[in-house]
Order: C-alpha cells, then sequence, then structure tokens
C-alpha cells in the first residue's frame, strides 16, 4: 500500500459466501455494465472516443496519485505529461510519482488485447509495470520484490513472508491470467485488486501497482480503466478491508460503477461527430434555460458526455434538444 492509504479495520464488515447471490444492487449494476457495453460495442470507434480514452486515463493517473499522497490537478498533470514541463509549485515527489505513474498507465492503456487462447496476465508485465511505476524512485527498487517480512495489517490479516512472494505471484498471475469466465468482470478485478493488496509483493508502491494490474485486466477485456476518485477514497479503503474480510461486494460495486461511469462517457463520445466540439453545460445555462437544461439531462433528453463531476454537450446536441422543445 502506498504512502497515504491507511489501514481500516474491518470489525463492522458483514462477511459474505460467494457462493450466495450477489445482492441487489450489484446484480443490477452488472446488468448496466453489460448493456453498456454492448451498445459501446456497436458504436463507431473515432477521434472523439479515443479522446475521451486519454482523458479517462488521465484523471485515473490524477486519482491514483491523489491516493499515494502526491495530488496533483488535471490541468498541471497534462503539461507535466504532454510537456514534461512540473508547474504549480507542488513538491518535487509530486512529480516524480506522477510522471511515473502516468508513463505506466500509458502503456497499460495501449497493451494489446490477447488473442483467443492466449493469457489476459503475465508475470514479467507485474513486475515492468511496478519498474515503470515508481522508476523515478530508485530507494523504491523499482521491479524487485520485496525482500522484507510485513508485520500484520488490516484486523489481523498478514502479508505473505518475503520467501514466499514469488510463489504467490506466480499463483495470482495462474488464477487471474484465465479471465473471469462466466463472473462479473466487476467482482473479478474486485478479487484481484483484494488478492494483490493481500500479497504486497513490492517494498512500496503497492497500492499504485495494484491499481495498475486491475486496469490491464480491464484493459485486456476491452473495458475503460477503474479510477477512485478523492471523494471515494476511503469507501476504497474501507471496501478493500471487507473484501480481506471476506466481503467482496463493496469492492466489487465501486468496481463496478467506476467502469460504467466509463463504458458511458464512451458511449457518449462515439456519438460526437468527429469535428465537433464540446462544450460545458455550466458555460451555456444562463437564466431561465438553465435549470431546463439540467432536468432535460436527467430525463435523457439532453445528450451530454461526463467528464468527472462535469458535463459536455455540442452544438448539435443543444440544436436537437431545443427543436424537441419547439
Amino acid at each position: 500500500m502506498d504512502e497515504g492509504e491507511q489501514s481500516m479495520s474491518p470489525q463492522a464488515a458483514k462477511k459474505v459466501n460467494l457462493d450466495q447471490a450477489a445482492p441487489g444492487p450489484f446484480l443490477r449494476l452488472d446488468a448496466e455494465l453489460a448493456a453498456e457495453r454492448q451498445r459501446l460495442r456497436t458504436a463507431p470507434d473515432g477521434a472523439p472516443r479515443r479522446r475521451e480514452l486519454q482523458t479517462l486515463v488521465l484523471e485515473e493517473v490524477a486519482a491514483s496519485c491523489a491516493l499515494s499522497r502526491a495530488p496533483i490537478e488535471l490541468d498541471e498533470l497534462r503539461v507535466l505529461v504532454d510537456r514534461g514541463l512540473a508547474t504549480g509549485g507542488r513538491p518535487l515527489r509530486t512529480y516524480l510519482v506522477a510522471a511515473a505513474y502516468a508513463d505506466a498507465a500509458r502503456w497499460v492503456a495501449q497493451a494489446k488485447l490477447p488473442r483467443p487462447g492466449q493469457p489476459l496476465l503475465r508475470l514479467d508485465e507485474l513486475v515492468d509495470l511496478h519498474a515503470r511505476a515508481l522508476r523515478l524512485e530508485p530507494e523504491s527498487g523499482p521491479g524487485a520484490w520485496r525482500r522484507t517480512t510485513l508485520p500484520a495489517f488490516r484486523g489481523g490479516v498478514v502479508p505473505p513472508a518475503f520467501w514466499l512472494v514469488p510463489r504467490e505471484m506466480a499463483r495470482f498471475v495462474e488464477r487471474f491470467a484465465a479471465g473471469p469466465g462466466q463472473a462479473s468482470p466487476a467482482l473479478w478485478v474486485a478479487q484481484a485488486l483484494e488478492r494483490f493488496d493481500r500479497i504486497r509483493p513490492f517494498a512500496s508502491g503497492n497500492g499504485r501497482v495494484g491499481r495498475l494490474v486491475a486496469n490491464l485486466l480491464l484493459r485486456r477485456l476491452d473495458l475503460p480503466p477503474f479510477a477512485v476518485r478523492p471523494r471515494d477514497a476511503r469507501r476504497y479503503l474501507a471496501s478493500l478491508a471487507r473484501a480481506d474480510d471476506g466481503d467482496p461486494w463493496p469492492l466489487a460495486i465501486l468496481v463496478g460503477r467506476s467502469v460504467l461511469g466509463g463504458l458511458q462517457r464512451l458511449a457518449g463520445a462515439s456519438e460526437q461527430s468527429p469535428t465537433e466540439e464540446l462544450v460545458s453545460v455550466a458555460s451555456l445555462a444562463r437564466g431561465p434555460e438553465r435549470e431546463a437544461l439540467y432536468k432535460a439531462i436527467q430525463r435523457g433528453r439532453l445528450r451530454v458526455v461526463r467528464r468527472g463531476r462535469a458535463l459536455y454537450t455540442s452544438a448539435a446536441w443543444l440544436e436537437a434538444y431545443r427543436a424537441s422543445r419547439g
């Protein structure tokens, strides 16, 4: 677990047997995921969709950096990634963490999709992800398994002794390289996150690399990345604790909601003309029309694209909505 990712006790966690039926909220979420995934498969793949995916990846980088006590604004991150310039007067560590993690996240986003029968994950990829994500922190031993035995964490969970790490990681890859099968992708990725967190194979950076591994698995399923928004940070850590205690559903729901939001944004961007520019709804909503626009969005009458908490639309979509009102 990275600096800033504090352990949380699972004493109040409720144990759930995976052989039992999944809770209703998760089943509904999983059905939405399947429907949105199918919608995206039939949507055109053009420049707007690729730009939206790049934005999703950058947002995940910023979110993971915040969890690692290296917060950076999205605009600063863009400049750092695109031009290699550190702006904003933040501590040096923030830029080192952000630059290296962004490099690893872009590698994940561009990873090749497997052919039928190929594994979704390889052991050397896990080592490479750690080396990429911590390449600017040489004291962390980028790409090397940990060489110390860690104390218990979160309610008595004990990571394996360091000499068992290579064997445990080989088992981890064997388990998740085969894919989710008939299981929900969200539950499968949540289980991978929990297992990686329990093993803690590296001396540091396990939180960052665990999320990179989760997103590599999602990428190999042709799904958008999972991001832990700052407002969900405490919920994410609590969900990891509950997963350690045998209840994976809160973490699976957190993963599923994030992936669903990404699918919806990509589908919305796919429906946008390649030459069409998006504008924020907040900049358009003036005077008496403001309330009407937001009500139209809630009712699905005005098409929008979500980027974080902000909503964007296009001139053509706005014109179509106004015509429908007339």
